[in-house]
């Protein structure tokens, strides 16, 4: 956000420096069904970062993205971490916005458990060896057109020179469903995004990974996102939280990038997740954090653009509207700029 913005933000809604309130009882965290999806989160929450900077952060569950953008909106919870796609920009309000905060974990070269999957027989037999042969395929897509399966498969199409003209579409929602429509033989490829179910499918022998999301896009995958109600009503919590949060997140960076206490970070992100710790270390690609926060602006800016041509936002959302930086600047004053773990 840039600096005319922030200032508008904060006098328009009585949040300036010298306004801030007193911490005023705990944080709710809105944790994604997904919970791995929320990693960096949960190690600043298993590491007792937020104990540390006194919060009383309460992690409560959110469900999946079309539950918990709405229920972010309307101040259920404080705090969550949410994807900036469909849901977010129709349900943003100027007048009351919720904000992206830092870096929850983006989709780069080489990091992002996200994958399209396909049918054995497909990779066994060479029918689907590149991008040009998703021509003719049946591809199983979320009855929500902004949903990523869609901003996926719009960019590996691109890649091989293709639209969704070139395929046949068949709606099928994520999870059980679109597991039984590739054990059944219903879809020929669709994508996956959660460690567990990339371990099921390979195992039931229902799909098996053919590329990975970072192979040929990036992404910014989620968002430390705060209500309205929490950033303009307690400053001081939301400056706190940030710092505690990058904190833990500099924890999960240094584990996966730099390998410093990567069998702990991995113990906790097990507990939190439900994940097997063997699959973490084994198995798991982790998603990419900056160690600063930054957001994957201009990815955040493609995937717009996208949803607009498609014609589903009926007024464009500006970044500098919901980006905002100054909580994770003020976070940086104290914490310092990341240095690499000698």
């Amino acid at each position: 956000m840039v600096v005319g913005q922030i200032v508008r933000h904060m006098t328009a809604h009585g949040a300036a420096g010298s306004q801030m309130r007193a911490r005023s009882g705990p944080i709710t965290l809105g944790v994604p069904d997904g919970r791995l999806h929320a990693a960096p989160t949960l190690v600043a929450l298993g590491r007792g970062w937020f104990e540390r900077y006194q919060l009383d952060v309460q992690p409560v569950p959110a469900g999946s993205h079309r539950t918990g953008v709405p229920r972010l909106a309307a101040g259920e919870f404080d705090v969550s971490p949410q994807a900036p796609l469909l849901g977010f920009f129709q349900l943003f309000d100027p007048q009351r916005p919720m904000l992206m905060v830092a870096d929850q974990g983006s989709v780069r070269p080489g990091r992002g458990e996200a994958a399209i999957v396909a049918r054995p027989a497909l990779i066994e037999t060479g029918a689907l060896a590149d991008y040009a042969d998703l021509r003719g395929k049946r591809l199983g897509l979320s009855p929500v057109r902004g949903d990523h399966d869609w901003l996926t498969f719009a960019a590996a199409l691109r890649t091989g020179g293709l639209t969704f003209d070139d395929v046949e579409v068949v709606i099928c929602d994520f999870g059980d469903a679109r597991h039984e429509a590739f054990r059944t033989g219903a879809i020929d490829v669709g994508t996956v995004n959660r460690l567990g179910s990339l371990m099921e499918g390979r195992e039931s022998g229902a799909f098996v990974v053919w590329r990975h999301e970072h192979e040929f896009r990036q992404r910014q995958e989620r968002a430390i996102v705060f209500s309205y109600p929490f950033w303009s009503e307690r400053q001081e919590d939301a400056y706190t939280f940030v710092e505690a949060y990058l904190a833990g997140l500099r924890e999960y960076y240094r584990a996966f990038e730099e390998g410093v206490e990567r069998e702990a970070v991995a113990r906790v992100l097990a507990e939190r997740s439900g994940e097997p710790v063997e699959a973490i270390l084994g198995e798991m690609i982790p998603m990419a954090v900056d160690p600063d926060g930054h957001l994957n602006v201009s990815a955040i800016e493609a995937d717009l653009d996208w949803l607009q041509r498609q014609g589903l936002l009926e007024r464009r959302v500006a970044v500098d509207d919901f980006v905002d930086d100054r909580y994770r600047e003020a976070a940086l004053a104290k914490l310092g700029r990341y240095h690499p773990t000698d």
